[in-house]
């Protein structure tokens, strides 16, 4: 079955995620064995559209191929499942994300999430966040909140997601000045990791995603989060902090976070990431925020 891409996404921070959605459930209602995506030549592309789609694809159990003109969408190794660090080494992934210093974005990177690799991955998430830093010349008080923000969801994925790989994409746009940054597995849900406790009582993704906002903790422990997931601090330091916004998807549940609105809500069953999402937008121009405020 073809499937077209035609809608033009905007750049409101949720605009995105509901044709991604939309896609998902296309192929999802599919019987046939193969799907090809027809992408529009003129479609606007975000991070929150194009990291879960191609996250998606990469555990399908289907073919899926793609037919398109647009050479951003090459550029961003999106056809060829991201860059995967440990399989160029070390210096070449250097070299090649050194090249995007003068760009715009950084291509999707899957980056592997087993004990083994903690050195190259530590030094694969160093690297994209210098190279950030770089890309849009941060101050340096807007660099550490950065740092910050990127550490915590990635070790969330290694502590508590059971996905072999993670994956980050990220773009700024300099005229309006603030960086898009989504970051995505395909592990156990929110809701998986709870259910790993003992005594849970948490029995659906939405009270999962209230609880890991409300930064209860999935490990049995008096002071553990109240560190939970490490949310409520990312969430001070992107929305008080930085007048930015927070959305985090797993399983049917979606939180939204700004200045105006907090909300979790249950989507309809046909919609059920098998995963974790979690997109940030961050104004990077702010003198007056402070990272240390923030941190616990």
């Amino acid at each position: 079955m073809e499937i077209n891409i035609t809608a033009k996404i905007g750049d409101r921070f949720t605009h995105g995620l509901q044709e991604v959605l939309s896609v998902i459930d296309q192929i999802n209602q599919s019987h046939d064995d193969e799907d090809i995506l027809v992408f529009s030549e003129n479609i606007f592309i975000t991070p929150l559209f194009i990291l879960p789609l191609m996250v998606y694809i990469s555990g399908c159990n289907k073919e899926i191929r793609y037919r398109y003109t647009n050479n951003y969408l090459d550029t961003i190794c999106f056809g060829t499942g991201g860059i995967i660090p440990e399989k160029i080494g070390t210096n070449e992934f250097n070299q090649l994300l050194n090249k995007c210093s003068s760009k715009t974005y950084i291509p999707i990177i899957s980056f592997p999430t087993s004990v083994n690799y903690t050195k190259e991955r530590n030094g694969v998430i160093s690297t994209i966040e210098d190279i950030l830093s770089n890309q849009s010349k941060l101050q340096p008080n807007i660099t550490r909140g950065l740092k910050y923000l990127i550490g915590e969801i990635v070790d969330n994925i290694v502590e508590h997601s059971e996905s072999e790989r993670g994956y980050i994409f990220t773009q700024y746009f300099p005229r309006k000045r603030y960086l898009d940054v989504c970051i995505a597995d395909r592990g156990i849900t929110l809701l998986g990791s709870y259910r790993k406790m003992t005594g849970n009582t948490i029995e659906d993704h939405l009270s999962a995603m209230k609880a890991a906002n409300q930064g209860i903790s999935t490990k049995n422990l008096p002071d553990a989060e109240n560190r939970g997931y490490g949310i409520l601090t990312s969430k001070k330091m992107i929305i008080g902090g930085l007048s930015g916004n927070f959305i985090m998807l797993s399983g049917n549940a979606l939180y939204l976070k700004s200045r105006e609105v907090d909300q979790s809500t249950a989507l309809p069953d046909i919609v059920n990431w098998q995963g974790t999402i979690v997109a940030m937008r961050i104004p990077y121009v702010n003198k007056r925020f402070d990272y240390i405020d923030f941190v616990e």
